[in-house]
């Protein structure tokens, strides 16, 4: 820096308020993107690199004649510094992604394999069943949930309709449970790739940057990612596969809640919520029937079950 030995008590002063206020300021709006580390340790460089450069650059200044020789060298001091910190701070998310690589690099297929992240959409914070897989430790990795997707389910959540805002703070209240649980790693990430692109397209792009799988319900979601070669995690593929295994010619005993869309056809659940089609039902609403299993069919929705009654098997409910 430049000879302060030459500059009064009170010019020395008003330099350092100066160059904390304009410091202060830069990380307030810095602040409020939520700094990580790789910015903060940029912004910490940033401000001795323009120091030492901001105070080379003044030692000439300071031969200036009059006020001139005290005001401008500590202007232009201080312009460089914040001018240093703030390219320091923009640079900040390219140079941990390159040193991110080069420790990959370094270390190999090891560290990958201790990095496996998995990218949170708003479908499956919503769908109110994300909490509890995680927590019987059926995710293995770090939950990351993108800015972009926090801003989308609180318009859910802010929605006029009744459903959607029901869905919406189900859905927050569900992350702040999994946020507050030590089980469970989640990160909240400033992720801004796609700009204004949709939602979905830019989960994408988070995946593919970060080598991460993504974990929806939205079926539509589930197809374009696979199509971009990014690993989906379905929720409903989970609890599909979880379902209890029925053959032809098993017998189950299924409650008839409702006629079918078909004549002639009663409709009724299993306790996991698959439905049960029962041929020659219509008349046996309310009533629990011991059936034998025709045929399944696997839709995208999940399975449908076909059954025939068994004769003087009905029992009514009281």
């Amino acid at each position: 820096m430049f000879n302060i030995n030459n500059v009064e008590q009170t010019n020395v002063t008003i330099f350092l308020i100066v160059l904390i206020v304009a410091i202060a300021l830069l990380f307030l709006t810095r602040r409020l993107l939520k700094i990580s580390f790789p910015y903060f340790f940029m912004g910490l460089l940033g401000v001795i690199i323009g120091l030492l450069i901001g105070s080379q650059v003044a030692i000439p200044l300071s031969k200036l004649p009059g006020p001139y020789g005290t005001w401008v060298p500590m202007i232009v001091d201080v312009f460089i510094t914040v001018a240093t910190l703030d390219l320091f701070i923009a640079q900040a998310k390219p140079a941990s992604d390159f040193f991110h690589k080069i420790m990959s690099k370094i270390f190999g297929a090891s560290q990958e394999l201790g990095e496996n992240q998995i990218v949170v959409d708003t479908s499956s914070l919503i769908d109110g069943r994300l909490e509890q897989i995680a927590q019987s430790g059926f995710i293995l990795g770090k939950i990351l949930i993108p800015q972009f997707v926090l801003v989308e389910l609180q318009n859910i959540a802010d929605s006029d309709d009744s459903l959607r805002r029901a869905k919406g703070r189900r859905g927050m209240e569900s992350l702040d449970k999994m946020q507050h649980n030590p089980k469970i790693p989640l990160e909240i990430i400033d992720d801004f790739e796609g700009g204004k692109e949709p939602v979905d397209l830019r989960l994408i792009k988070v995946a593919k940057k970060r080598k991460a799988k993504i974990i929806t319900v939205d079926y539509n979601l589930n197809r374009i990612a696979k199509i971009q070669k990014v690993e989906v995690l379905n929720v409903n593929e989970l609890a599909e596969s979880l379902k209890p295994s029925l053959i032809p010619g098993e017998e189950i005993l299924v409650k008839i809640i409702q006629k079918g869309k078909e004549s002639g056809q009663g409709v009724g659940y299993l306790p996991d919520g698959t439905m049960i089609v029962v041929e020659g039902g219509e008349n046996l609403v309310g009533k629990e029937v011991r059936s034998e299993v025709v045929r399944i069919y696997h839709t995208v929705a999940g399975k449908m079950i076909f059954v025939q009654p068994r004769r003087s098997s009905t029992r009514k409910n009281y």
